[in-house]
């Protein structure tokens, strides 16, 4: 087998906590990942164990279903949690998060571990024709809500 890591970032002119708030809440992802629907199965406050049960598009597929567990929680520096896909397997996602001069540097790591043709082609063509630029989107429409939610905050 063989594991696959994809980093993205994004810069955002937000506060650190309220950007690792907004993040670590699962269920606002929909806000910033089109056709995301994503609710908790199990009750309580954010916290490492916690689960979820998303739907979502990938590629031409709509209404994906994936399991989701919070792994990682430590906050305002990071969070992570892996989603189970259909056809990948456990896919983790970590953000780190970091002060940068006034801003929130936002870093994204994806991992996966396919088999080593799967690897390939996810490297050659999944990644670079609907990863990146699914990722990108993502991160570009969260930048938006986090610095929009700011600024109508702050009137």
């Amino acid at each position: 087998m063989t594991t696959v890591i994809k980093t993205s970032q994004i810069l955002v002119h937000t506060p650190l906590q309220a950007t690792f708030d907004y993040v670590s809440d699962l269920s606002r992802h929909p806000e910033w990942n089109e056709g995301l629907k994503i609710e908790a199965v199990t009750p309580g406050p954010i916290a490492v164990g916690k689960e979820y049960v998303s739907r979502g598009e990938v590629a031409v597929q709509k209404d994906r279903p994936n399991t989701v567990k919070v792994t990682q929680y430590d906050p305002a520096h990071k969070f992570g949690f892996v989603a189970n896909d259909p056809d990948f397997g456990d896919v983790s996602h970590e953000f780190i998060f970091s002060a940068q001069n006034g801003d929130v540097l936002i870093v994204r790591m994806m991992t996966v571990t396919l088999n080593p043709i799967m690897a390939f082609l996810f490297r050659l063509f999944i990644y670079p024709l609907i990863g990146r630029p699914s990722m990108n989107k993502s991160l570009a429409a969260l930048k938006m809500k986090l610095e929009e939610k700011v600024a109508s905050s702050s009137r």
